[in-house]
């Protein structure tokens, strides 16, 4: 009956979408020349570009796991396709940067769904109709290079293939009637026939598959129209509004080395800068500061673009930390610093400071970071990794977090149990359902674009999105930012429910013991900058003319509050990391013992002068601030060490 008809009507329809595909690409051309050089190392483009290329071919694979490819293509557009939107596609494993005039301008990546660089949207006689594109080619995917799954240790001999690389003229008119037919054939299978707008999508895509020939572009329009009509039906004063911010979570380490992360960072925020000069509602939040100061020094002029993108409120600096740290095992005074560094280096290049905490993707929370952060001015916090819980679903969605001292931030995590959606409908119907505080706020976070290993927001789902922006059966969805949503959060907070301690992940257990060597690095170099940093002040404070290592602890501050990111300390990280971060606490130790011995030599001048007597001594500091009794040990006359009990009172 009624039920065996509405599903011929979906599957007809969902028919059409593969037919339709096949018209996005118009004609097409191949390079003129395509050539490429090979190397172990990232180096910058300048000095790629002055190698040897030597001529390639598609079809061709690369490799192994973590060189580096880069092709010189040569591109000559024809002139019959004047008026055009010609793109240039290229397919391939592993992850690809576009260069452009010496300028970093696409990111392409075929996990993250971007295969295309926008050469022209309208070709106009007087562009130019040849040109040369630089393709800087990682030889690892978006999430590494796993052998057998994705967080296996990585296969050395992966090899990527090039599958693609040519001029297309880009059809947008039927790439606008996929997005249509997509949304209201989700619309038409999730809403459900209890729903009237479920039965209104699926006849008005049925309609559009009666109108549309796939073989005549100009009937294309009035299937457009009809789409149209079920979009342009508004909302209820009451649905629910859901804030879509782009998002870009790049795991700082972790299934790839640091260098990596650092073409990652810039891959994928060219990419979003491309998008927002198209889309100037687009909105993008960003943590992380360490991953800000890689992208201003090896990307400088990308780096000039993203202030620019700031300063207009669309590319938003969030979190307030350093790195996305582990939330555990991090010293009190680490977790001070991660805020200290963070704020400071927001403060300075983009004059101001952050005032969400965002930490998405880490391991479980201790109580005492309310408290934390209140005292470095967040009063703010967004994560969904709680909804991983093994046994038990944690209760709330939009809450007040008290700490240990009765500290409180505002906590939201995004209902959708995600920070990577695609905008499709399914999600924005999870968002509303699966919200465990209705009643008491009807504003949720949305967080759009490709993640973990980059990728961010694509056209696609932003044009998704606009057809949902007002559409009567769906929730409401607005491009928002992290600040538009909290303000109307703590306008309904009356009714917000208060989860007090340990906000504890039911999951990742064993990364509280994983990779022991880290775990120790870590404690040790802690301790170590403490010591110079209270030997230092104290010997500027008995003479001034004692020079306080102000850079050089921030430098080795920097370096072990990167290692402290939640993928590094916790030992969740592939073997080259845990290499890189075993070199990191080498150099702070090395470094750290050198500021202490200056230190010392400052502090305790007289009683380090050569002795009258022959009897040999032993320093011995305090810098904690409470008297100790401890075993010591010393060399004795014979060159063996001798015990000895020793009362260490305070400076």
């Amino acid at each position: 009956g009624a039920q065996h008809r509405r599903n011929l009507l979906l599957t007809e329809a969902r028919k059409t979408l593969p037919l339709e595909l096949h018209r996005l690409f118009g004609d097409h051309c191949p390079p003129a020349s395509l050539s490429y050089f090979q190397t172990r190392r990232r180096i910058p483009y300048q000095e790629a570009a002055v190698q040897e290329f030597r001529p390639t071919q598609v079809g061709e694979s690369f490799g192994p796991t973590w060189e580096t490819c880069w092709f010189k293509v040569e591109l000559s557009i024809p002139l019959a396709w004047a008026g055009q939107e010609v793109h240039f596609v290229w397919e391939s494993d592993g992850e690809g940067m576009v260069w452009r005039d010496a300028q970093p301008v696409q990111g392409l990546t075929k996990e993250g769904e971007k295969t295309s660089y926008i050469l022209t949207r309208s070709l106009k006689e007087s562009e130019p109709h040849s040109l040369t594109l630089y393709v800087e080619l990682a030889c690892n995917g978006l999430f590494g290079a796993g052998k057998g799954s994705m967080i296996a240790p990585p296969d050395p001999d992966r090899r990527v293939t090039l599958s693609k690389a040519e001029l297309v003229v880009f059809n947008r008119d039927v790439y606008e009637l996929l997005v249509d037919l997509e949304i209201l054939l989700d619309m038409a299978q999730l809403l459900g026939e209890e729903n009237q707008r479920s039965f209104q999508a699926l006849y008005t895509a049925n309609q559009m598959v009666n109108v549309c020939d796939v073989t005549d572009l100009s009937t294309l329009p009035a299937a457009r129209d009809l789409a149209a009509a079920i979009f342009s039906q508004r909302n209820g004063e009451s649905q629910h509004t859901i804030h879509a911010v782009g998002h870009c979570h790049i795991d700082s380490a972790w299934l790839w080395p640091y260098e990596e992360t650092i073409r990652k960072c810039a891959r994928s925020w060219v990419t979003v800068l491309h998008l927002m000069e198209h889309n100037p509602e687009l909105t993008f939040a960003c943590s992380q500061a360490q991953q800000f100061e890689w992208v201003r020094s090896c990307y400088p002029g990308l780096y000039a673009r993203i202030q620019d993108f700031v300063a207009k409120g669309q590319f938003i600096p969030v979190g307030g930390t350093w790195v996305e740290m582990d939330g555990n095992l991090p010293s009190g005074e680490s977790m001070v610093r991660q805020f200290l560094q963070g704020q400071r280096f927001f403060q300075e290049q983009f004059g101001r400071i952050c005032s969400e905490f965002w930490l998405p993707d880490t391991f479980g929370y201790s109580a005492q970071l309310p408290q934390l952060m209140r005292g470095c001015g967040i009063q703010r916090f967004l994560t969904q990794k709680l909804s991983w819980n093994l046994v038990n679903s944690f209760p709330h969605h939009t809450f007040f977090w008290e700490g240990i001292d009765g500290s409180q931030v505002l906590t939201h995590f995004p209902p959708g149990d995600s920070y990577g959606m695609h905008g499709r409908v399914e999600e924005m119907l999870k968002t509303v359902k699966n919200n465990k505080d209705k009643g008491r706020v009807n504003h949720s976070a949305f967080l759009f674009g490709f993640g973990d290993g980059g990728g961010g927001p694509t056209q696609k789902m932003l044009d998704r999105m606009k057809r949902m922006s007002d559409t009567d059966g769906l929730p409401r969805v607005q491009i928002s930012t992290p600040d538009q949503l909290f303000s109307v959060l703590e306008k309904e907070s009356s009714q917000l429910c208060t989860w007090v301690g340990e906000l504890f992940l039911e999951l990742h257990n064993g990364t509280y013991t994983t990779q022991a060597q880290i775990k120790k690095g870590n404690r040790e170099c802690e301790r170590i900058l403490h010591d110079v940093e209270v030997l230092s002040s104290l010997a500027v404070a008995q003479d001034r003319a004692f020079q306080y290592p102000a850079s050089q602890l921030q430098r080795l501050w920097r370096l072990l509050l990167l290692n402290q990111f939640h993928d590094v300390l916790p030992g969740s990280c592939i073997q080259l990391v845990v290499e890189d971060a075993l070199q990191y606490y080498t150099e702070i130790r090395r470094a750290g013992a050198q500021l202490q011995e200056e230190a010392v030599q400052s502090l305790c001048r007289d009683l380090l002068q050569p002795e009258v007597r022959s009897t040999p001594s032993t320093l011995v500091l305090n810098t904690l601030s409470w008297e100790r009794t401890e075993v010591i040990s010393r060399p004795g006359p014979d060159g063996t060490e001798t015990l000895g009990m020793l009362d260490l009172g305070l400076w």
